[in-house]
């Protein structure tokens, strides 16, 4: 059974390479994060293993809001706006409902910050290359609105033809 491990820093990282099988990280954290920290220490973690190189998976779940709606694709992300707060304005909170108010309490941009956000299927494929530019193998899709068929539908017809065409 394949064991996948989920990192967000350094430590969980290394420790991907050099037991997993997997490794699983999360869109919209800047560039840096995966490319000078992130996947570097899965590297450090292989070769810590013996496995330099090794057949390691590496996943991503990408944070996008599609709609041919603009405003609606923006809109969405008010759902999960509790994901742009700062660790710093979570850590003493307990209660699920003042985290909710906090979120709320965000302005749109900033409730839209983690999420490729956009009604253009071309710009949805400009803003996930890069993560399989890092190499990046398994893209895991995750839409911030309440209307779940909608998203499906709209992304399985105009995005993913033309990310397996051009990105495949």
């Amino acid at each position: 059974m394949p064991i996948w491990i989920a990192a967000s820093g350094p430590t969980a990282a290394a420790m991907a390479g050099e037991i997993g099988d997997g490794f699983i990280c999360t869109s919209g954290k800047g560039d840096a994060l995966y490319r000078e920290t992130l996947l570097p220490k899965v590297e450090e973690g292989l070769k810590r293993a013996g496995r330099p190189g090794g057949n390691l998976e590496r996943m991503i779940e990408v944070k996008v809001s599609f709609d041919t709606e603009p405003k609606r694709a923006m809109e969405d992300t008010r759902h999960w706006a509790a994901l742009a707060l700062t660790p710093e304005e979570k850590m003493s909170v307990e209660d699920p409902r003042e985290m909710e108010r906090l979120a709320d309490a965000l302005p749109i941009e900033r409730a839209a910050s983690r999420w490729i956000v956009s009604s253009d299927p071309e710009e949805q494929l400009a803003q996930i290359r890069p993560y399989v530019d890092l190499g990046l193998t398994h893209l895991v899709f995750h839409a911030p609105g309440p209307d779940q068929p909608r998203f499906l539908k709209l992304y399985a017809e105009q995005v993913l033809p033309l990310l397996r065409s051009k990105l495949g």
